[in-house]
C-alpha cells in the first residue's frame, strides 16, 4: 500500500517537472474543482480544452476528459466527445465518489484527455494531476461552473513517461513476483489508461511526441 501511494506522489512530481518543460505541452485545460463533504463526492467542472494536439488526418481531434481518483479508482467518469475540434467547450459537471476506504491525504485526481476513435483504443493526448491537498472543500449549494474565470484553473496538459516513476518499478516488481492482488490492480490500471501510444502510436507518427517517449 505505501509503494502504491508513493507511485500517486510520483505521478505529481513528474507532471511538475514535465510542465517546465516547453516540448512537454499538449494545450491546456480549464476547470474547476472542490471536495463535497457532506456528500462524500468531487465535483469537477470540466469547462474547454485550448490547443490540444491534432491526432486525426483531418488536423483535428474528438476529444474527451476522463477523471479518476488514485490510488483506488472504484470508479471512473468522462465527458462527451466533442468531435472535430482542437478547442473543445465541455461545460459539464462530474460528480466522482469518495469510498470511506480511500487514503484522501495521498490521493491524486488525474484528468486524462483522449482522442475518441471509433475502431481500436483511444489516444492519450495528456494528462494533469491535483494532489488531495490541493482540492478546496466546498459547499453543497457550490455551483462550479458558475465560477467566475478567474476562480477556474488553467492545467497544462504534459505527456509523461509513467514507467519512469521509481515507485511504479517496485509495484510493477511486486505484481510480478508476489501476485500482490492491490500491486496488480494498479499496475494494469496505469499502463492500460495513461500511457501514452509511442512509436507506434498516432502522436508519433504526426511527430509531436518527443523523442524519449517510447511505446
Amino acid at each position: 500500500r505505501e509503494l502504491v501511494l508513493r507511485c500517486c506522489a510520483d505521478l505529481a512530481e513528474q507532471q511538475a517537472k514535465a510542465v517546465g518543460s516547453p516540448e512537454h505541452k499538449y494545450g491546456e485545460l480549464t476547470l474547476s474543482v472542490g471536495y463535497l463533504k457532506e456528500r462524500e463526492v468531487i465535483e469537477v467542472a470540466v469547462v474547454k480544452g485550448d490547443n490540444l494536439p491534432p491526432i486525426d488526418k483531418n488536423g483535428f481531434s474528438d476529444p474527451y476528459v476522463e477523471i479518476a481518483l488514485l490510488p483506488s479508482s472504484h470508479k471512473k467518469l468522462k465527458t462527451h466527445v466533442i468531435k472535430h475540434t482542437l478547442n473543445p467547450v465541455f461545460n459539464e459537471e462530474l460528480l466522482l465518489p469518495v469510498h470511506q476506504d480511500e487514503t484522501k491525504e495521498s490521493a491524486i485526481l488525474v484528468l486524462a484527455v483522449y482522442d475518441y476513435e471509433i475502431v481500436g483504443k483511444n489516444d492519450l493526448m495528456g494528462i494533469c494531476v491535483i494532489p488531495w491537498k490541493d482540492i478546496p472543500q466546498i459547499s453543497n449549494t457550490a455551483s462550479l461552473l458558475n465560477e467566475s474565470a478567474a476562480e477556474r484553473r488553467n492545467l497544462t496538459l504534459p505527456l509523461f513517461l509513467i514507467e519512469d516513476s521509481r515507485a511504479l518499478q517496485e509495484v510493477t516488481q511486486r505484481h510480478c513476483f508476489s501476485h500482490d492482488h492491490e500491486a496488480t490492480s494498479f499496475t494494469h490500471l496505469l499502463k492500460n489508461n495513461y500511457r501514452p501510444r509511442g512509436e507506434h502510436g498516432l502522436l508519433s507518427r504526426i511527430g509531436l511526441v518527443a523523442p524519449h517517449l517510447r511505446s
